[in-house]
């Protein structure tokens, strides 16, 4: 579509958001699925190994992942099943669980991430014709709309 920006209803507009998510969405599907893994999944793994050694809280991956515990839980005791997270008690708080990437999958989680990056740079950036810069502005977007939401 060659509109003027200006031009563009709300309507239009929320089709392109819808669209452009589903899309991305089916990329990561797609590429993710060799591992077996869902995008949540995918989002649980990568802040868990974030956050290092110690872990993460299953609370402040709810937080952050904006879900409910039980969906939090659910996820990282398939993860759990799957041998790439371990759930540990707090020793201050043994109510409070934690979540801990299995060192054995530290290599894959890398692997993962280069290869996802790799295969959306070659859809978006090669396919699509998208510049670097567009899609740089359009996630720094993205994280200015969730950012205004939370204050």
């Amino acid at each position: 579509m060659k509109k003027d920006i200006s031009q563009i209803t709300t309507y239009q507009s929320g089709v392109m958001q819808s669209s452009a998510h589903r899309l991305l969405t089916r990329i990561k599907t797609e590429y993710l699925s060799q591992y077996g893994l869902t995008s949540m999944q995918w989002f649980v793994i990568g802040y868990v190994y974030d956050s290092g050694a110690s872990g993460m809280k299953l609370n402040d991956l709810m937080k952050t992942l904006d879900t409910t515990m039980p969906f939090v839980t659910s996820i990282v005791n398939t993860l759990e099943h799957k041998g790439i997270l371990n759930k540990v008690s707090d020793l201050n708080d043994s109510r409070v669980k934690i979540a801990i990437l299995s060192p054995s999958y530290r290599s894959t989680v890398e692997e993962i991430e280069h290869g996802l990056r790799e295969e959306l740079r070659a859809r978006l950036y090669r396919e699509d014709n998208i510049s670097r810069e567009e899609l740089s502005t359009y996630i720094n977007v993205l994280y200015k709309i969730v950012q205004s939401d939370k204050t």
